[in-house]
């Protein structure tokens, strides 16, 4: 009986592939298959040789040999699936609707039935995969379709063709004929007309288009015909006003039904103008700024439309936030008037590439309510062609979740790691990464994809934990010093451990210890940090570590320059009292971070409290700051938001009586820190320090809206 139940066992399988016994199939094409049939023929065979070393011979015919197995190879526009997998007898046949998934198909069947990994693929090198076997069940039948038509993961890694055929995703790149806010790009080598340009009031202002204009459409026409026929593959066209809020109400764009506030009514026409013009292409505006409502006419068949989360975004399930009805309105309204309604996504920190923002099974939560809301498209903004930490690794979940929603993310999560890491160093990455990626989906806080560390500690990012893996991690380095994905991960984890440090400051996690004399003193630990990150980084060559490009190198720079001059500096008003007297803005209202030994750099989100609608007056005891000489303050510039180092500071008396003031000298520095002392009086000052003293820092004088950074104010 156990015999028989062996035979039963055996007798479910068969051999595709014998060295032994000379078994392999021949690959069969139609004799019509043009060229990209035939090239999806040749990746069977590169795929089949990377784990046999043997070469497929490829076959056209119609008819098959009754003394060969074969792989059959179709397309079939006609089917309802994206691609179909069967065997019948000896035969194994992959048919697919066009030959881009004619290629998914072929690496489908290769996941499923062959020890073929991905990671085979982009080293290109067989000798640890040969196998003298290959087993196969000696039945099987599945198809399959995506949950979503359009699926893009935009990471570096999507960005190579062996990954997009493998994890089965689209690349704008490929296919898209006009992207994003590009019109622009796009007109620039032509003198427009004033009529091409917004009309607001009576005057034309050139940094919006009138999209009613006869010759704005005439050039965008020709533009994408001329894009077309340099490529039948880009198909789509985005079609954006220019990013700001500007709206044109010249007569034609009033009579179409543009108000102020609301530019659809005229994009939708152009819009329409440009589907009739082209019925095979697709053209696509988005849901953003001042496209917003639903236009009074009806929309092409081949009109559609981009909705970006960036306003919902927060690291909550949209439908678990309180952004959720609003958002099923918007999606449903607009699934009831365009055909194809894509999502533009967000999957990463922006102002710090280098937190892991494990937002993974947010992101599936997030795309099972797309596709049960209608949405056919996803785009999940990543870093683009900057590194962020473990970007492979969710460009690879994401794939595999806009192709099906109910992927098991754990399983992925261990497959991903033990494929490319050894054993030991790949569980550790597995669990941490599991476990955070738990941590941020089960915490209510939100975490935006503009965020500081500290924001990121409270969601999800545990000191302690964080702390432990890290020294787990790191006793892998030796094994690991040479290879370029472990080192470009030593980077961030280096950097993001820095960045506790400095966010907690003074104590366990901190970068210093207070001792009894009131005096900061820095960890060794600190220095050794910062050296392995310049070690990490210039071996990995990573050089910045957010969108607009910061630099590793001044970041260890400027943490060097802080900690040099904290280092046994006294702190006399660390965690005292203090009442703030001005106003302060909605979201800065944590006041603790002006005394708590947490130094701010040059990112404007961690440790800097911003106060725009007022200075910032603070009121002191004298009692708790004894022993103090003098009050150093830091301050940051960053005028791109608007931030400016203060014009005054003042020491006052209770009735506001001047009693000690510095003017601030002008400084026209773009982005920077500064330290400024201000004496406290002394007995032989006309006046005396009250007991009780308003200390007021006045905002710069610079026109406009201006906001100050303050970051520690240290009596010392």
């Amino acid at each position: 009986m156990i015999f028989l139940g062996l035979s039963s066992c055996a007798q479910k399988n068969e051999s595709l592939y014998s060295k032994e016994l000379k078994i392999q199939p021949k690959i069969n094409i139609p004799l019509s298959a043009d060229v990209q049939v035939e090239n999806a023929a040749k990746i069977f065979v590169a795929n089949f040789k990377l784990i046999t070393n043997q070469t497929l011979d490829i076959e056209r015919s119609n008819t098959l040999n009754k003394n060969y197995n074969y792989i059959v190879l179709r397309v079939n526009p006609t089917q309802k699936e994206n691609y179909c997998i069967y065997k019948k007898e000896k035969n194994i046949t992959i048919q697919a609707i066009d030959t881009k998934n004619l290629v998914f198909g072929i690496n489908d069947f290769y996941k499923q039935y062959t020890p073929l990994k991905f990671i085979d693929k982009v080293k290109n090198n067989n000798e640890d995969t040969i196998v003298d076997d290959i087993e196969i069940p000696i039945e099987f039948n599945y198809c399959s379709s995506p949950d979503f038509e359009y699926r893009e993961p935009y990471f570096s890694s999507n960005f190579e063709p062996n990954f997009r055929e493998w994890n089965k995703t689209n690349y704008l790149e490929l296919e898209w004929g006009i992207w994003g806010h590009n019109l622009s790009k796009i007109l620039k080598n032509y003198e427009l007309p004033e009529t091409a340009y917004a009309q607001v009031g009576s005057e034309r202002v050139k940094d919006q288009f009138c999209f009613t204009s006869d010759a704005l459409f005439s050039l965008v026409n020709e533009n994408v015909q001329t894009i077309y026929d340099s490529d039948h593959a880009l198909n789509k066209y985005m079609i954006l006003p220019n990013d700001n809020d500007i709206v044109c109400t010249c007569n034609t764009c009033k009579a179409a039904g543009n108000s102020t506030k609301d530019a659809s009514p005229a994009i939708f026409t152009f819009l329409n103008k440009l589907a009739k013009n082209y019925q095979s292409l697709s053209f696509f505006t988005a849901a953003y700024v001042t496209v917003k409502e639903i236009p009074n006419f009806k929309a092409e068949p081949n009109v559609g439309i981009f909705y970006s989360t960036i306003d919902i975004q927060k690291g909550i399930p949209i439908e678990y936030s309180k952004y959720s009805k609003t958002f099923e309105n918007d999606i449903k309204k607009w699934r009831n008037y365009v055909n194809n309604v894509y999502i533009w996504d967000y999957t990463v920190n922006f102002d710090n590439y280098f937190d892991l923002y494990p937002s993974i099974r947010v992101t599936q939560q997030n795309l099972k309510l797309y596709k049960r809301l209608g949405v056919n498209g996803v785009f999940l903004h990543g870093s683009e062609y900057n590194y962020s930490i473990f970007q492979d690794l969710k460009a690879t979940l994401f794939s595999k979740l806009l192709w099906n929603t109910s992927t098991d993310i754990d399983a992925e999560i261990n497959a991903y790691f033990h494929e490319k890491f050894p054993n030991k160093l790949a569980g550790a990455l597995a669990n941490y990464y599991t476990f955070v990626d738990n941590s941020f989906i089960i915490s209510k806080k939100e975490l935006s994809i503009y965020s500081g560390i500290h924001q990121s500690i409270e969601k999800y990012l545990d000191p302690k934990v964080f702390f432990s893996f890290y020294e787990e991690f790191d006793s892998n380095t030796e094994k690991n010093k040479y290879d370029k994905e472990f080192l470009k991960i030593g980077t961030a984890l280096t950097f993001l451990k820095l960045e506790i440090m400095r966010d907690n400051g003074i104590g366990t996690y901190g970068y210093a210890t207070l001792n009894n004399n009131q005096e900061i003193i820095v960890k060794n630990e600190a220095a050794l940090l910062l050296d392995r990150l310049t070690a990490f980084s210039k071996s990995s060559n990573l050089k910045t570590y957010n969108e607009i490009n910061y630099t590793i190198e001044d970041y260890v720079k400027s943490w060097k320059q802080t900690i040099f001059r904290s280092h046994k500096r006294k702190n006399y008003f660390y965690k005292k009292p203090f009442k703030v007297l001005s106003e302060l803005d909605e979201d800065y209202t944590d006041i603790s971070m002006l005394n708590d030994a947490a130094f701010g750099l040059k990112d404007y989100n961690t440790n800097w409290l911003i106060c725009s609608v007022d200075g910032l007056s603070l009121k002191i005891d004298k009692e708790h700051i004894k022993g103090s000489k003098k009050i150093t303050l830091s301050f940051l510039q960053d005028t791109k938001h608007a931030i400016y180092y203060p014009s005054v500071i003042e020491i006052l008396d209770t009735n506001y009586k001047v009693v000690k003031k510095l003017k601030v000298t002008f400084d026209d520095t773009d982005l920077g820190t500064r330290e400024l002392t201000l004496d406290l009086p002394t007995q032989f000052d006309d006046e005396k320090l009250p007991n009780t003293f308003i200390l007021k820092i006045t905002k710069s004088n610079t026109e406009g809206k201006n906001a100050l950074a303050c970051d520690e104010i240290i009596f010392n």
